[in-house]
Parts: C-alpha cells; sequence; structure tokens
C-alpha cells in the first residue's frame, strides 16, 4: 500500500525546515536570550536588547547550542553554570527566590486592605458626622410649634 501524496509531501516539507535541519532560527535565538542578562558589565540588560559587543558573542553562543539540538533549559543551566543564578532576568521559582515572585502579590494585597480599611473607616465618620450634625438639627419642640403655627396662618 503506497503511503497518499500529501503525507510524503509533509514529510519532505518537515524534514528540509530549518528545525529539522538544526538551523537555529533568530526567534528562537530572541526566545532564549530575551530571558538571559547580558553579562557585559553594563546595567543589567537582557542579552537580546544589549548592543555591546558582549551581547553579539552570547546571541552567537546561543545559536550554536540551540544549532546543537539544546533545549532552552539546557541553555539557561550553561549560563547559571558559569555566571549563577543572577545571568537570568526571571529567577527561579524556588528557594529564597520565592519571595521575588509572591512579595509582590502580598504588597499588592495587604495594600489593597489598608485602602479599603481607610475608605471605610472614612466613609463611618462622614455618616456619623452627618447622624450628629442631624441631631443637632433637630428643633426645640417650642420652635417647632411655633413654626407649624405659622404656616397654619398662612393658609
Amino acid at each position: 500500500m503506497k503511503p497518499p501524496r500529501a503525507i510524503l509531501l509533509l514529510s519532505v516539507v518537515a524534514l528540509l525546515s530549518p528545525a529539522a535541519r538544526g538551523d537555529a532560527e533568530w526567534e528562537d535565538i530572541l526566545r532564549v536570550t530575551d530571558n538571559i542578562v547580558c553579562t557585559c558589565g553594563c546595567p543589567p540588560t537582557v542579552v537580546s536588547a544589549c548592543s555591546c559587543g558582549r551581547a553579539g558573542e552570547m546571541n552567537q553562543e546561543v545559536r550554536g547550542m540551540l544549532q546543537e539540538g539544546k533545549a532552552d533549559d539546557e541553555i539557561y543551566e550553561f549560563y547559571v553554570a558559569q555566571f549563577g543564578t543572577q545571568v537570568l532576568a526571571a529567577p527561579p521559582a524556588e528557594g529564597f527566590n520565592l519571595l521575588g515572585w509572591i512579595l509582590p502579590f502580598v504588597a499588592l494585597g495587604l495594600g489593597a486592605g489598608v485602602v479599603v480599611a481607610a475608605y471605610r473607616r472614612l466613609r463611618g465618620v462622614d455618616a456619623q458626622t452627618a447622624l450628629g450634625s442631624q441631631a443637632e438639627r433637630t428643633l426645640d419642640p417650642q420652635l417647632q410649634e411655633r413654626i407649624q403655627r405659622e404656616l397654619a396662618d398662612l393658609d
């Protein structure tokens, strides 16, 4: 039984694709270098955004590793072995680094809680002030009677 022509055509296209040949596409290099900090000594910048000579070298290193068929994690491990975890743009979510992932959300939640509590407290003070001023506006019964008589006389 012969395979259909469409399957043969798809097989040929897949074999000729850059991934099958081991060629690293620029998008693949950017995907990896967006997560690696340049080691040139300038202010911390990811390799894909840095324009120094060291960034160019690192781009070529990443390209070579991708052409060898290494996965992204293997490339990151290579740089972490050389420079430590500070070479990663986003630290791994484990150990002490976990605080860097969790703490911003905790701070945001606490800040929102403070704002809500302050709003409720101020709103409660306004309500009490309104009730207090309304109580102050309660007229003397004698004055109320006089107002009622004068309004009745107008009719």
